[in-house]
């Protein structure tokens, strides 16, 4: 069952890779949005982080054993963590890498309004700055004491850290429909990416609709929960709409001119 959950995940590094083939093909990456592929990086990152935690962490297992006996027994195999997802992240944080050195290296095409913004740089220095320090809660006691400090144990940590990236994941869109209203354009944004990515978060919603009636102990502690394919679904209908209804056939304005219109 965790393969099929991996599957859309598969189906959203194709469309990443589209997109790469798309701005090399036109060496550029106008109409892009920085944020956008920072934020992905960021929760792959923990995604990453969390999966490898869930699937290798002795201290996670032991925990999760002591808190939750009825359904987690001593072996291994009774953690439920899905590698296939696991893979899955770990693709997509390397194709999203490929994408981020594409805004470096084509970077004298981007627009005045592209580059990462202020608000992107709040939000991960916050997320940053929480993991740290529910990491250093949760490894104050240790080794001498399996305790957090504030009630925080490292279980709490990775499970903190995991529902971070799923909700960086939800809106790293949301850049992406600033950047097509500042421009008054889609221009930049693969088609292909475009329709693979809806295709992959209707996948993933269907999938979890027809499987949430499992029980807990048998989801994948490294799953995606329902909400983060919905509000990404919600964002690509609404890029879908600016690319075919309002910017459609329109080129790319600049910071300058977009001035002068206010003006």
């Amino acid at each position: 069952m965790s393969v099929l959950h991996s599957i859309p995940l598969f189906l959203n590094c194709i469309a990443i890779l589209y997109q790469r083939r798309y701005n090399r093909l036109h060496k550029s990456v106008s109409g892009l949005s920085y944020d956008l592929y920072v934020l992905s990086f960021a929760s792959y990152v923990l995604n990453v982080y969390c999966g490898l935690n869930y699937l290798c962490s002795g201290l996670v297992r032991k925990q999760l054993v002591r808190r939750f006996p009825v359904y987690f027994q001593r072996k291994v195999a009774d953690i439920p963590v899905s590698t296939a997802i696991l893979v899955a992240d770990l693709l997509n944080l390397i194709s999203t890498g490929a994408i981020i050195k594409q805004l470096v290296n084509y970077r004298r095409t981007k627009r005045e309004y592209q580059s990462i913004s202020y608000i992107c740089i709040s939000i991960l220095a916050v997320c940053l700055i929480f993991c740290v320090f529910t990491h250093a809660c949760a490894s104050f006691n240790l080794p001498s004491r399996d305790s957090g400090r504030f009630g925080v144990y490292y279980l709490e940590h990775i499970n903190y850290s995991w529902v971070l990236a799923t909700l960086l994941s939800g809106v790293r869109l949301v850049p992406q429909v600033s950047v097509n209203f500042m421009g008054r354009s889609t221009q930049g944004l693969s088609s292909k990416f475009m329709l693979l990515s809806i295709a992959s978060a209707v996948i993933q919603i269907v999938i979890e609709m027809c499987t949430h009636a499992r029980s807990h102990p048998f989801t994948p502690l490294n799953g995606k929960p329902i909400y983060e394919p919905a509000l990404h679904l919600i964002f690509l209908l609404i890029v879908s709409y600016q690319v075919h209804k309002v910017y459609r056939n329109k080129a790319g304005t600049s910071a300058n001119s977009l001035a002068l219109r206010v003006l």
